[in-house]
């Protein structure tokens, strides 16, 4: 929490300060107007859509007690801070704030996994250490900030995602944060329609690197295409995998609703067990203890941090009952990770494998190709019954289709006839895996179909 006056606030943002009184105390910074309070200043950014000066009014209303202005602004009765650039004012704070806190951070990015990675990490570590971790969707050029203002005396080492959808932009996160550790879950298509290219992705993520010295660490995935090659002598590279890497998982075992691995660990084997199935989790899950090994933690402490694993809202939230078993995993989706979900369901599916899938966003000029190639693995992997939504929904069916299994897709107009369908059909022993984008908001039909299951018992 921050502890600065308003005075410390202009000084670190490089501002002009109009204020009537320089020793006002702020203890915490807000982008959101709605969520303004008493305290706080608020930071008007402009963004591509919309701009923060015109919610400045209701910041005043709702009672923040300073702002932070690219232009200064007349009949406010709160002091101000007049700055060439908001954003970057708030980048400026952000960075000199972190600089009271001395502790290790560990930036976690990649193009699907991260938030998973990022909680098993923290988990993992916090069986040590008092962990700061990146909460909910506060991983953008933003939310990184607005994280770091958690910082407090208790904590002993930050865990910290970073998302992108341009270059740059885990450049100027790192430039804050001075990851000595950055994890690269791997290289995906996530955000291709910025990027261009995969090349384009595998530069803007390893950005997280920029900042690196000799004694620094990078934690990637060896089993990935562009990190199978990747060597350098600039800083430590651990890589790690399954079939591939210098830290490896072996003898893996699948249940149904948790799995079992081997690890090396300084020349000693140790089991572990994850109560969530997958082969991206067992990849999740050795980043996780790559770190924890660099910090020190034993096998012990790693073990039992693994089992406290909780994960982020709408990530791998299941609902299970004598009746169903659902699977809430539409936080956001992208070609690797609605594979990963599918084999996620196969794995803990007992009765008929369901699977509902809407669109993945920004993927440019390829979407309607990897919605095909998606549909089409779901045939593959013999999931019995595939439901779609969204604009892509025929281009699952056309790939589902053309592997000619034994299995159905149903594509459907709207989420409230999907809700109805799915409503009248839905049977005991049913395993359902809810998949797509964020803003397809699918988790609606996850919370029908758990709340009309419940009324129905």
């Amino acid at each position: 929490m921050l502890d600065f006056t308003i005075r410390q606030i202009a000084d670190m943002t490089g501002g002009e300060l109009f204020s009537n009184d320089d020793s006002c105390i702020i203890n915490g910074v807000c982008i959101d107007s709605r969520q303004a309070k008493s305290g706080e200043v608020f930071f008007a950014l402009i963004g591509e859509v919309t701009d923060g000066h015109r919610f400045i009014p209701s910041a005043i209303n709702n009672g923040v007690s300073a702002i932070v202005v690219n232009k200064k602004q007349d009949d406010v009765t709160v002091p101000q801070i007049v700055v060439e650039d908001t954003f970057k004012a708030l980048q400026n704070l952000a960075k000199a704030y972190i600089a009271k806190f001395p502790i290790p951070y560990i930036a976690i990015t990649g193009s699907s996994g991260k938030t998973t990675t990022k909680d098993i990490t923290a988990a993992v570590l916090s069986a040590k250490y008092d962990v700061l971790k990146t909460q909910g969707n506060l991983n953008s050029t933003t939310g990184v900030p607005l994280t770091l203002f958690d910082l407090a005396p208790h904590h002993q080492i930050g865990v910290i995602e970073m998302s992108m959808s341009h270059p740059g932009e885990i450049l100027g996160n790192c430039d804050i944060v001075r990851p000595e550790v950055s994890v690269i879950t791997n290289i995906g298509l996530c955000h291709i329609e910025f990027l261009g290219t995969q090349d384009n992705i595998f530069k803007a993520k390893t950005e997280a690197f920029a900042y690196f010295t000799k004694d620094s660490t990078a934690i990637v995935n060896g089993e990935d295409k562009y990190f199978m090659e990747y060597e350098t002598e600039d800083f430590n590279l651990i890589k790690v995998g399954i079939d591939s890497g210098g830290l490896r998982a072996k003898d893996i075992v699948y249940e149904t609703d948790r799995m079992f691995f081997t690890v090396n660990i300084g020349g000693k084997d140790e089991r572990f067990e994850f109560l969530y199935p997958g082969r991206h989790n067992v990849l999740n899950c050795l980043s996780a203890i790559a770190v924890a090994v660099k910090y020190g933690l034993s096998a012990d402490e790693i073990r039992k941090g693994l089992l406290s694993f909780v994960p982020s809202k709408n990530r791998m939230d299941i609902a299970k009952d004598d009746f169903a078993l659902l699977i809430n995993d539409t936080y956001n989706a992208n070609p690797d990770s609605m594979k990963a979900a599918l084999d996620v369901l196969c794995h803990m599916a007992e009765g008929r494998k369901i699977a509902v899938m809407g669109d993945m966003f920004e993927l440019g000029d390829i979407s309607e190709e990897v919605h095909y190639d998606c549909g089409k693995y779901a045939a593959e992997r013999n999931i019995d019954l595939v439901y779609t939504v969204g604009g892509f929904k025929n281009c699952y069916k056309d790939g589902f289709d053309s592997m000619k299994s034994a299995g159905e897709c149903i594509s459907f107009e709207d989420k409230p006839a999907l809700c109805r369908y799915l409503k009248e059909t839905t049977k005991k022993g049913d395993t359902i895996l809810f998949k797509a984008s964020r803003g397809m908001e699918l988790d609606e039909v996850y919370n029908f179909l758990k709340e009309a299951i419940k009324d129905n018992e």
